[in-house]
């Protein structure tokens, strides 16, 4: 095949497939536009999760008349002059890419007016041609409106998710800049909804109460650690031992007041905690490090989310040395205040990798306080009688690392995972309910919870699938939650980090391929709900496990397709132990 120049179209269409990959690439980069241009506010609005509509809109410097043209041409850039400039970039853009991929792929239209100029400038732009260009009235800055995202191209366009998925990008994204520029104010609404906007007063810990809740920001702890011999700076905030999650999705990456993908200093703060993190939990933080612009180069990703570190030991040691010396200064600090609404007098939150499943607590004393006493209804195990269960042939040996059922069957000795085999009874027991049947457990007193936008967002798309199962909440105001009513009975006291954790799958997570989403909702609340491994269990829980497991439909496996049991069989036995014959 002969070797020939591509077309104009055809190469800008190409080149915004590496820049604009959904709507919330589009918004990162028309935000970042923004601030470079000096805004110190920003307003997002979007529609249907950005397939739609985007519109960003800025009080920064704007752009000249006779510029307005030109910024829409590949690699046309006010940020950069000379090759020399790539050593000492400051601004966020600098590639000149931004706006012709997204005038190639998009319905553009751009208003701009700059500061102290008597009228502003608009232009219309559709698959990167320009449709027109006239002198208008504007206030100072600029807007950015953005349809019909990959209108013409199709093959782009089938591969963005639903919009609750798009826009929780969107939140997740605009969260982060907000983090890394408190001094701005950023507003984000999705129709006539506010998703969540900060003040711009320059304090980070307001900006964290927007994001993540208040009570969050009430227990972060102030980070600052100053490596002058190298001029490397790291502050921020980071959040005790025990204030920690499911996922590394809350902690935020700032390198020169750029937000960066930081997968290595991420880890790098994660040794800094060693171990006072319970086991594939990760913290709260936003951390801000402050490197010399030559030491690292931003140039590496054409989204320019990517940093590379010219020595990246000295960096990981620098957060390491900051995170330790943080905890060490807080080790002696009362326990974090009571997340808002949350009953009773007592610090709900747990430390260490010891933390108790709110749902459950078997095998141990109680003295539930009246908020969460557990109704008689309920789908919690029932304790069954000492000796034979009525239908179960199984004989009950015992427990072995306080996670597995050792029970005798016939000719088989029987391993059957505690948490595997309840999870499959939870979650049969969500699924054959009928329709209208009670299977829930109702809060004596409701409560009431903050959660990060980015969450918050996706759980109000699901809350009808929720209040089916059994797991009724609501929205109140802002992105706080109240909860009614859980799936399960509840023993003692809700823990917080449990609670997160489960909202956060919820939010979060995706189905399978194939899978429907009401089925994952299912198996998300049955496998938060299960006892879990290391639980000691009282003999007479073990028994009514082993009674219902052997009477459940599909009992080999968990919803999630592992197994629940294995086996060996007396021949196997007698074989590994070099018996001849059958064992007697």
């Amino acid at each position: 095949m002969a070797i020939k120049e591509l077309d104009r179209l055809t190469a800008e269409k190409i080149a915004a497939g590496e820049v604009i990959e959904n709507p919330a690439s589009l918004v990162k980069e028309l935000v970042e536009n923004a601030l470079d241009a000096g805004a110190g506010s920003v307003a997002i609005a979007v529609e249907e999760g950005g397939i739609k509509a985007v519109t960003v809109i800025d009080n920064g410097a704007g752009i000249e008349p006779g510029e307005v043209a030109l910024a829409f041409r590949r690699f046309a850039t006010s940020k950069l002059t000379c090759l020399e400039d790539l050593e000492s970039i400051a601004s966020l853009g600098f590639r000149g890419e931004a706006l012709p991929s997204i005038a190639a792929v998009a319905r553009v239209t751009l208003t701009t007016r700059r500061q102290g100029a008597a009228a502003g400038t608009r232009i219309r732009l559709e698959g990167g041609e320009i449709l027109a260009q006239e002198e208008t009235g504007a206030p100072e800055g600029t807007a950015v409106e953005v349809r019909d995202l990959f209108f013409n191209t199709p093959g782009r366009r089938k591969f963005l998710r639903a919009a609750p998925v798009e826009l929780s990008r969107i939140t997740e994204l605009v969260s982060n800049l907000a983090l890394a520029r408190p001094d701005v104010a950023f507003k984000l609404t999705s129709g006539p909804k506010t998703i969540f906007q900060t003040t711009g007063d320059g304090i980070l810990l307001h900006v964290i109460g927007a994001v993540y809740g208040n009570s969050c920001a009430a227990a972060m702890l102030p980070l600052s650690y100053d490596d002058k011999r190298r001029g490397m700076f790291a502050g921020g905030f980071i959040s005790p031992p025990h204030l920690n999650r499911a996922s590394r999705r809350q902690i935020t990456v700032v390198i020169n007041g750029r937000v960066v993908r930081g997968n290595a200093i991420s880890g790098a703060m994660e040794r800094g905690y060693g171990t006072l993190l319970p086991s594939k939990r990760y913290p709260t933080a936003v951390l801000q490090l402050q490197l010399p612009p030559a030491s690292l180069d931003v140039n590496v990703h054409p989204a320019k989310a990517e940093v590379r570190f010219h020595r990246p030991e000295e960096v990981k040691e620098l957060v390491i040395r900051a995170v330790k010396a943080c905890l060490q200064r807080s080790l002696d600090l009362p326990p974090a205040p009571r997340p808002r609404g949350e009953a009773g007098g007592k610090d709900h939150w747990t430390v260490g990798p010891g933390v108790q499943s709110f749902l459950h607590e078997w095998g141990k004393p109680h003295d539930p306080e009246p908020a969460f006493a557990a109704a008689k209804e309920s789908l919690e195990l029932r304790p069954g009688p000492e000796d034979k269960p009525a239908v179960s042939p199984g004989r009950l040996i015992g427990q072995f690392l306080n996670s597995y059922l050792v029970v005798e069957k016939g000719d088989s000795l029987l391993l059957i995972d505690q948490h595997a085999a309840h999870e499959r009874l939870l979650y049969n027991a969500l699924a054959e309910a009928p329709p209208g049947a009670k299977r829930s457990v109702q809060l004596t007193i409701p409560l009431t919870v903050e959660l990060p936008a980015a969450w918050s967002v996706r759980l109000e798309k699901i809350m009808p699938l929720l209040d089916e199962s059994g797991f009724k909440m609501e929205p109140f105001g802002d992105n706080s939650f109240i909860i009614r009513e859980v799936p399960f009975s509840v023993h003692g006291e809700i823990k917080t980090t449990e609670l997160h954790a489960l909202l956060e799958a919820l939010a979060l997570s995706e189905p399978a391929p194939g899978e429907e989403r009401r089925q994952q909702i299912r198996k998300t609340l049955a496998c938060h709900g299960a006892i879990k491994a290391q639980r000691h269990l009282a003999r007479q829980e073990m028994v009514s496990l082993l009674h219902e497991w052997e009477n459940t439909a599909d009992a080999f496996f968990c919803p999630h397709g592992r197994p629940a049991v294995i086996s060996f069989h007396r021949d196997e036995l007698a074989k590994s132990f070099l018996r001849r014959g059958r064992a007697n």
